[in-house]
């Protein structure tokens, strides 16, 4: 896939929730429109990897997401670490999918350097997979993870990284008192761009 593509996906993402999360979606772009690229995205399967942030929206993601792909899999667990979450990627559900969205991160220590080590491990497994990696919001250093996510975001063609950061920039009212976790309302959008990040793979197949 265009290498090029999943760029302007990422801006695209990132710009959105800055300016006009609530009224723009991905759909009024032309090249998200055509009836081609939502046949290519209605043929994928998807697995979502992720902790208590995925158990929290995955209703929603079931309700957005499932209609847009031929199949999705959600497997997440609360407290989850990237490590433990890596582990099922090798799972027969894991290899037979197109599309790995990696949720996780937010139970790990901000370390760049296990994030570099994530992030490969991820992207050997992942064979010829799209892959997309949702940041993390957390209180503590973490923006030095989500830089390790921004450079690999630039420098590998399959990794598409969802700014999930930005989002909670933009709508602060989204997390709950903890500064981690999301209301009700922040799982549902939570759950709407990553159906957005999802189908925006869609334009490059």
């Amino acid at each position: 896939m265009p290498h090029t593509t999943f760029r302007h996906s990422f801006l695209l993402l990132t710009s959105i929730a800055v300016g006009a999360m609530s009224t723009m979606t991905l759909a009024t772009s032309p090249a998200h429109a055509s009836p081609a690229n939502e046949f290519n995205v209605k043929k994928s399967k998807v697995l979502v990897v992720g902790d208590s942030l995925t158990v929290g929206s995955a209703p929603y993601l079931r309700r957005k997401l499932s209609p847009k792909v031929q199949s999705l899999t959600i497997d997440a667990q609360a407290g989850r670490f990237t490590g433990a979450g890596i582990s099922k990627l090798r799972s027969k559900k894991a290899r037979s999918a197109d599309i790995w969205v990696i949720a996780l991160g937010t139970n790990d220590a901000p370390s760049s350097a296990q994030t570099r080590r994530n992030i490969n491990k991820v992207m050997r497994l992942s064979g010829q997979k799209s892959v997309i990696w949702v940041n993390v919001v957390r209180p503590g250093g973490y923006g030095a993870v989500n830089r390790v996510l921004r450079k690999a975001d630039k420098a590998r063609g399959r990794l598409t990284v969802l700014d999930w950061a930005s989002v909670i920039r933009s709508k602060s009212r989204l997390l709950a008192g903890d500064k981690v976790h999301l209301s009700s309302y922040g799982y549902k959008i939570r759950a709407k761009w990553t159906t957005r990040a999802v189908v925006a793979l869609g334009s490059s197949r």
